[in-house]
């Protein structure tokens, strides 16, 4: 006979887990279990069986209660599968996943005759993913997530620590910026994310970097634009003036007399780095 499981188990979760973490963990599951993915086998439709049987469980409140007060065991000899997905509607959630067949998949699956009796290894396999003792992997999916920065990490490169939440907490990975870093950039970092489930390899992480804006730069291409502000009379006399750059610098320009307003002054050498790109300052006069 096959062992009960712990429903939190199988999702990766803490026992106190948000209806948002349960449903998050199904997702990352579903998807890599899913058998279109994992075509002839048997070990992938019984852990979508189960991965699907514990969301069924822990996304109902009251099923939840029961099962949190009975254990695995005891909950099990109470409620038969019928019981356990009563109620259980999948098919928008499974379109929000993009799997839009999973449903009559895992239908087909229910629906199927009992399979004969498997040799105890194969339950092994199945159960290893489990916390038990491992078994064959499957690749898991890349764990996709996003990492703010500012135009100037962007810009001039940046180590950042990024924070990964897990169900046992939050791990801690340090994220190398390239120079010239673009909005929507991903970056995949090998091995460097949880395990999907317990027992399995970390997956890599697919960083998609997102620059916030800055109030006074902007990027184009290889250049870094800015304003300066200057009363009328200084763009009709000229003058000299001092313009901070996006690493913090202060340079001293020349304004030549006769300059019109919204005029692009260009310096050299002070765009992206190791690029002919140039700080941009458009003259705006004072209103």
């Amino acid at each position: 006979m096959k062992p009960k499981l712990d429903y939190y188990q199988i999702l990766g979760v803490s026992s106190t887990a948000s209806a948002l973490e349960l449903k998050k963990a199904y997702r990352q599951l579903a998807i890599a279990w899913h058998p279109d993915r994992n075509p002839g086998s048997p070990l992938a439709e019984e852990r979508f069986k189960a991965i699907s049987e514990a969301y069924a469980v822990l996304s109902d409140p009251l099923k939840r209660k029961r099962f949190d007060q009975l254990g695995p065991e005891k909950f099990s000899s109470e409620f038969s599968s019928k019981d356990i997905f009563h109620g259980f509607e999948v098919a928008d959630l499974f379109k929000e996943f993009g799997l839009p067949k999973a449903e009559e998949e895992l239908k087909r699956i229910l629906g199927q005759k009992p399979r004969p009796a498997r040799d105890p290894s194969v339950w092994q396999d199945f159960f290893s993913g489990f916390g038990q003792k491992p078994g064959p992997r499957i690749r898991s999916a890349p764990l996709a997530v996003d990492l703010a920065i500012t135009l100037k990490e962007a810009v001039f490169g940046a180590e950042k620590t990024l924070a990964v939440k897990t169900p046992a907490g939050s791990v801690e990975t340090l994220v190398t910026i390239p120079q010239g870093a673009s909005h929507g950039q991903k970056l995949t970092l090998k091995g460097q994310g949880p395990p999907m489930v317990p027992g399995q390899k970390p997956r890599d992480l697919a960083v998609t970097l997102s620059v916030r804006p800055e109030k006074d730069f902007t990027r184009r291409g290889l250049d870094i634009l800015t304003n300066l502000t200057l009363p009328q009379k200084d763009l009709d006399q000229g003058r000299r003036a001092l313009v901070k750059t996006l690493d913090g610098k202060s340079l001293m320009v020349t304004i030549q007399p006769g300059s019109k307003p919204n005029s692009l002054l260009r310096i050299p050498g002070h765009g992206t780095p190791n690029s002919t790109g140039a700080l941009l300052i458009r003259l705006k006069p004072k209103k």
